[in-house]
């Protein structure tokens, strides 16, 4: 479920995405996918264009906050 808060710190949006999914990988987002899979674009995108990527996974789920400077 996405969801957009208040800035964190003056002059920055945080913007969040919490599932109950878990990340296996820890480099989940960090490198491109293989040729024809069908996911794994979201998070890398977020990396290129945040100034912060925060990945949060436990056995609840995961969560990714992203940070972008106005």
């Amino acid at each position: 479920m996405p969801v957009c808060c208040p800035a964190a710190a003056q002059g920055q949006l945080v913007c969040g995405v919490r599932d109950t999914g878990r990340l296996a990988d820890p480099l989940a987002g960090r490198r491109p996918p293989e040729r024809g899979q069908l996911g794994g674009r979201g998070l890398m995108l977020a990396h290129y264009v945040a100034d912060l990527v925060r990945v949060h996974t436990g056995d609840d789920g995961t969560t990714v906050r992203f940070y972008l400077s106005l």
